[in-house]
């Protein structure tokens, strides 16, 4: 149920009492009324850390947009109150909750695609953002969260390569990463394309998967399973014809608010928990480390 919506704005705060038939508020107001439980925070990222130590320091369970602080240290401030006040708190990596992906993720922990090789992702197209932030912070975490979460592993080595177009900071990102087993990452990022691509393709030793987000849903997930051999001084390689999954019609946004409080109503641990997010931030800050800024 929503209690209430919050806003520092008056007239967009009636704006949404209107639009969603509840009362509003402010944010005291708000982390004051001991009938709500959980709060959804959406702001500017910059605005996330300082909000979202309030919210848990009124006991509140949270659910904070992506990327949920600007630094490591700053999300790492998130979690710990968390974690010491007992709340739940997850980060909106709303992909985590798409159901093509959702299906990707069972076939590699049923051991379909064996061991992880190699994950390569591109999210491109054109829309509305902050021309402050880069297109890393903007909308990387996004392929960032998935990764993590089907290599199972945080990445040890990073390098980035950025491109400004039109803003002041980079518009167009390459994210290069290597894990402790040695599976490796290639992620590209822009906000800048006028060709619309939302693909996440994993290679595995016995097979390889390719969640298009473009394609209709009976062909969205495909998986290819395939055979090597040596022959003749030389390495075959062969892949069988593409075995298309099934998956649900559930809207991501849906599936993660019913997730956020079925945890809360349950007390355990949610996906896409807020330390999963400094994982995703850990990422981003390790892949900059290296970075080699194009002008």
């Amino acid at each position: 149920m929503l209690a209430a919506v919050a806003d520092e704005n008056p007239e967009r705060r009636a704006a949404a009492e209107a639009q969603f038939g509840c009362p509003s508020t402010d944010l005291d107001g708000l982390i004051s009324d001991p009938g709500i439980d959980g709060v959804v925070l959406a702001l500017p990222p910059t605005l996330h850390p300082d909000v979202a130590l309030k919210v848990i320091a009124a006991g509140k369970h949270l659910l904070v947009e992506k990327p949920m602080a600007m630094t490591a240290a700053r999300a790492g401030e998130i979690v710990a109150a968390a974690e010491a006040a007992g709340v739940v708190a997850m980060t909106g990596h709303i992909l985590r909750f798409h159901p093509g992906f959702e299906a990707l993720e069972a076939a590699v922990r049923a051991g379909e695609l064996g061991a992880i090789r190699y994950v390569h992702s591109t999210r491109l197209g054109l829309g509305k953002f902050f021309a402050e932030t880069d297109v890393m912070w903007d909308i990387a975490p996004h392929d960032l969260s998935l990764l993590l979460a089907i290599v199972g592993e945080t990445p040890v080595e990073g390098h980035l390569e950025g491109v400004s177009g039109i803003t002041d900071v980079p518009d167009f990102a390459h994210i290069h990463l290597t894990f402790p087993s040695g599976a490796r990452s290639h992620t590209f990022v822009s906000r800048l394309s006028p060709l619309r691509e939302r693909r996440f393709t994993v290679i595995g030793d016995r097979a390889m998967a390719v969640l298009d987000d473009i394609e209709p849903p009976e062909t969205k997930l495909a998986i290819y399973r395939h055979r090597v051999w040596r022959e003749g001084g030389g390495v075959k390689f062969e892949s069988a014809e593409p075995d298309y999954r099934a998956i649900g019609e559930s809207q991501p946004l849906t599936a993660e608010l019913q997730h956020f409080l079925g945890a809360i109503r349950g007390g355990h641990t949610p996906r896409s928990s807020v330390r999963e997010g400094l994982d995703v931030i850990k990422a981003l800050e390790l892949s900059a480390s290296g970075a080699k800024a194009v002008a």
